[in-house]
């Protein structure tokens, strides 16, 4: 009878245990259980945020059309819109050197940046040191970007040196600088 030398036998067993971990291993550790996809997708939950968030947005002729400041900025899977905590929007009209500043508690920027929406102490006001501006508050404002719009059905207070206007609803073409008060307009007028 042949008898097997006992290293042969060592070897051997060793490499049938090892063998059989590897084995055991790779059903229980398949490279299928490292997929990144979750097992729930909530369309609710967002995706990703940011801290002391700035994005800039260029026009098709690539100038800078505005720049967003956001504390936070909560990205939405759902309808890919970012919510904004304390947002600051320099809005730059072409051919002219000063911004328009939009300021509010809250905002919101739609898929692809289309549109902003404002909300809760919204400050409108140009960025002209050499000329008085008029400051425009209310609740909520919405801006069409592209199309050099903002509007507003809400409440609406405008401050100038001499005079304190109020309405109700504003539609204001940034193009030209013009302003429409839909409502309930009244106005007090202090005489120097």
């Amino acid at each position: 009878m042949f008898s097997m030398p006992r290293y042969l036998r060592t070897a051997s067993l060793i490499g049938l245990v090892v063998v059989l971990a590897l084995a055991v291993g790779y059903f229980n550790i398949r490279p299928s259980t490292f997929d990144q996809t979750p097992l729930v997708l909530d369309p609710l939950q967002p995706d990703f945020f940011m801290e002391n968030t700035q994005i800039l947005m260029f026009n098709e002729q690539g100038t800078l059309a505005y720049q967003l400041r956001s504390d936070r900025a909560t990205h939405q899977r759902a309808d890919d819109s970012t919510l904004l905590e304390q947002p600051n929007l320099l809005y730059y009209r072409p051919g002219e050197a000063h911004p328009w500043l939009l300021q509010a508690q809250q905002g919101v920027v739609t898929s692809g940046g289309k549109q902003v929406d404002m909300m809760n102490d919204v400050l409108l006001q140009r960025q002209d040191p050499a000329a008085p501006t008029a400051r425009l508050t209310t609740q909520a404002l919405t801006l069409y970007p592209e199309r050099d719009y903002a509007e507003t059905a809400q409440s609406v207070r405008i401050q100038t040196a001499g005079s304190n206007t109020t309405a109700t609803g504003m539609q204001v073409f940034l193009n030209d600088g013009r302003l429409e008060l839909l409502s309930n307009v009244r106005g007090q007028h202090e005489l120097h």
